[in-house]
């Protein structure tokens, strides 16, 4: 079996400077109804490399390769780091195929954190993600893009795999695989790396 993925859980809120011209302090994320201050510059960088980069979309984000992207931005111990924070819920590992990922979907939710573009003539059956005024970052299909866009409506990540499921057996959708939510879960979470690396989506605890 492959090792399982990772992914940051957090919507990142910026780096706060105490005065002006004074160095970073801190750089903070938002999870749930909580701020997350992180002061070690190294602490950060390690969140940060979980996001896998654009430019290696068929790479797997595995801890390996989050810790060699951390030793490349510089930090000197990523292994421990990379260990707190998936103790601490910063970091969590998923394997897409494996029964228990409901679990992680029932435990956290997706913001989306970009606009949609819509479609285009040459490609109806991808939408666009992105900016407004700003060519795409991501072309999605319309199922990972409809789950992705209306993400943030459900308690959890589940909650809205069950609600497109239902939708599609309602309306008859020929691929009757879309009337799984499990199946709706699995193609979504293979673009979840995708999402969040683009920082077009972000992980966050579900909603109680």
């Amino acid at each position: 079996m492959a090792d399982p993925l990772i992914l940051p859980v957090g919507r990142y809120t910026g780096e706060f400077h105490p005065a002006v011209g004074a160095p970073v302090k801190y750089h903070s994320l938002s999870i749930g109804r909580l701020s997350v201050t992180l002061e070690d510059p190294q602490a950060f960088a390690v969140w940060a490399a979980a996001h896998r980069p654009l430019d290696r979309p068929d790479a797997i984000w595995d801890r390996t390769a989050v810790t060699d992207a951390a030793r490349q931005l510089g930090v000197a111990d990523p292994h421990r780091i990379v260990a707190e924070f998936l103790e601490d819920g910063l970091l969590v590992e998923i394997t897409p195929d494996a029964p228990d990922v409901v679990d992680f979907a029932r435990a956290h939710r997706v913001l989306p954190l970009m606009v949609s573009l819509g479609n285009t003539p040459d490609d109806p059956l991808r939408y666009g993600v992105g900016l407004f005024g700003t060519a795409p970052v991501l072309r999605l299909p319309a199922l990972v893009h409809d789950v992705w866009q209306w993400s943030s409506v459900g308690a959890s990540l589940w909650d809205v795999c069950q609600v497109f499921a239902d939708a599609g057996a309602r309306a008859e959708v020929a691929d009757a695989r879309e009337h799984d939510p499990r199946h709706v879960l699995r193609e979504f979470l293979a673009a979840l790396p995708l999402l969040v690396g683009a920082n077009a989506a972000c992980l966050d605890e579900a909603r109680r």
